[in-house]
């Protein structure tokens, strides 16, 4: 069986594959070979969490997560399995289409699962106008921080490469300024100061709930993925590749 090298950006992320408490920078061995890394948010930590996996001897690399909507019709738990990758550097990245179309042909009849454009950016979009002016200047579905990155690493070095992203926030939504005020770069929150900015404008407790509510539902879909791709030889490329 070919082992898999997963690269997930947060350690909330990566729990919906493991079950024990991960931390970022971790590297763990995954049932039948396959391992994963906690690189922390970001195309940088990215590109070294997937060049580490390849010298575990992974034999394919999927960019395991969450996503921003920018299409307005997807809502929070929506499932993207991205055809192409965009880079901030304007260089599109294919995926490994046979592995791509066996994946989205065992989900398809247990979850709704969207393909198309996958945007990479170098920071966070928090603000609902600027997905939609992405939305409308890329074509984009989504946005992440981390799939071209894993994407370019996986097409120099020649191993299938996939994307498993399901919607954190809607591309309605404004991420809270809380947010933006206690995440550092690699994507840790410094609760404290979280808190602080909230208490001193009790608003954003409202936004925070929306937005907890969102990743609660986009983990349930990386969790049922996994599961229904854990039964299934879809998660694996096929031998020839």
């Amino acid at each position: 069986m070919k082992s898999l090298g997963f690269v997930i950006a947060l350690p909330a992320e990566a729990r919906t594959l493991v079950r024990q408490r991960v931390c970022f920078d971790d590297l763990l061995e995954l049932p039948d070979g396959h391992r994963l890394v906690v690189s922390g948010s970001g195309p940088n930590h990215a590109r070294s969490a997937a060049f580490r996996l390849l010298e575990h001897k992974v034999d394919a690399l999927i960019s395991w997560g969450c996503a921003a909507a920018l299409d307005g019709s997807m809502n929070a738990g929506d499932l993207v399995l991205p055809d192409r990758i965009l880079s901030p550097d304007g260089i599109e990245h294919a995926v490994c289409p046979e592995w791509h179309d066996r994946v989205r042909q065992a989900l398809a009849p247990m979850l709704p699962v969207t393909t198309g454009l996958l945007l990479g950016s170098p920071k966070v979009v928090a603000n609902a106008a600027e997905k939609r002016e992405l939305h409308a200047s890329k074509g984009a579905v989504a946005l992440d921080m981390e799939s071209a990155s894993v994407a370019s690493v996986a097409n120099t070095r020649g191993v299938p490469f996939l994307a498993v992203r399901a919607i954190a926030d809607p591309a309605c939504m404004n991420l809270p300024n809380s947010v933006a005020v206690a995440v550092d770069e690699r994507g840790d929150v410094n609760i404290p100061k979280l808190l602080r900015y909230a208490l001193a404008h009790p608003a954003e407790f409202v936004a925070l709930a929306r937005l907890g509510k969102a990743f609660y539902a986009a983990a349930n879909t990386l969790r049922r993925t996994a599961h229904l791709l854990r039964t299934d030889i879809s998660l694996t490329p096929s031998a020839d590749r």
